[in-house]
């Protein structure tokens, strides 16, 4: 990525040969819960690393089940796991942890310091980004990019979910007994609209950007809100997750990653306000 664009605090994340290290992460997005046929449903934490060089983590593999007695991990939690890199994934960030590792220490909403350590971490270039990842596989995908204009708000028909997908749901269904299966069913329920962003990063010449918003937030507001269907579904979302980033004089950044399956191809994991 160009120099012109990289905040001077951005710190790479270490290689791929290194061994299993105890870490504390400032967690900063969080996943909707996706099927799988082994472990039932897996979310994805992504979030800055606090000890030693601050650098963009992202845990794969989460597993999560509607009847766990853990607290669920959320959105500036810091959280302690030992970890190692994943060998399966090219991107440098991707790290997976050991099972039973993963601890709340304590949540960070209302920590001061919050704010000041992701405006340090915020980057200007989405292009950049995006044109880095198409060159390389292991180039970084993940970052806090400033937005110099949002344009709209986008808000579709969620997708068919693709047969695999489909296969590990009914897969993990069968193997669960009876009386949890409804509890199964609704949290593998795909949400009926997604949320998409497009706008301009600060590059000269910016193609704008339409991204869309991967976060569990999305999803639980949908499932709170069963009664509305159609127009007045779309227009909640919409008022929920557009109005408060489009206030006067408000700075806002987008925490964004790329997928696992398509490496060039950028989600928002995170809104954030970095003044105002």
């Amino acid at each position: 990525m160009s120099e012109l664009y990289r905040t001077p605090h951005y710190e790479p994340p270490p290689g791929k040969d290194s061994g299993a290290t105890r870490m504390q992460v400032l967690v900063t997005g969080v996943t909707p819960p996706v099927p799988s046929a082994t472990y039932g449903a897996m979310t994805t934490l992504v979030g800055l690393r606090l000890d030693g060089p601050q650098h963009w983590i992202r845990f794969d593999e989460i597993p999560t089940h509607p009847l766990s007695q853990a607290a669920p991990v959320r959105r500036y939690d810091i959280v302690t796991a030992v970890a190692q890199p994943d060998p399966d994934d090219p991107r440098p960030e991707s790290w997976r942890i050991h099972a039973g590792t993963l601890r709340v220490r304590h949540e960070a909403r209302r920590w001061r310091g919050r704010a000041a350590i992701l405006h340090r971490h915020a980057e200007w270039s989405m292009c950049d980004l995006e044109d880095s990842a198409a060159r390389r596989p292991d180039a970084q995908s993940l970052a806090l990019i400033r937005v110099a204009e949002l344009r709209y708000v986008r808000v579709n028909r969620t997708p068919v979910a693709p047969p695999a997908e489909r296969w590990s749901a009914a897969t993990w269904r069968r193997t669960e007994p009876d009386l949890f299966r409804p509890v199964v069913r609704d949290l593998l329920r795909r949400p009926p609209f997604t949320v998409a962003y497009r706008y301009h990063c600060h590059h000269p010449v910016c193609r704008s950007h339409v991204q869309e918003f991967r976060d569990r937030d999305v999803v639980a507001y949908q499932r709170q809100r069963q009664r509305y269907c159609g127009l007045p579904l779309r227009r909640a979302l919409a008022g929920e997750f557009w109005g408060p980033l489009c206030q006067p004089g408000r700075e806002v950044a987008f925490l964004v990653g790329s997928r696992r399956d398509a490496p060039t191809r950028f989600d928002v994991l995170d809104t954030v306000v970095l003044r105002g």
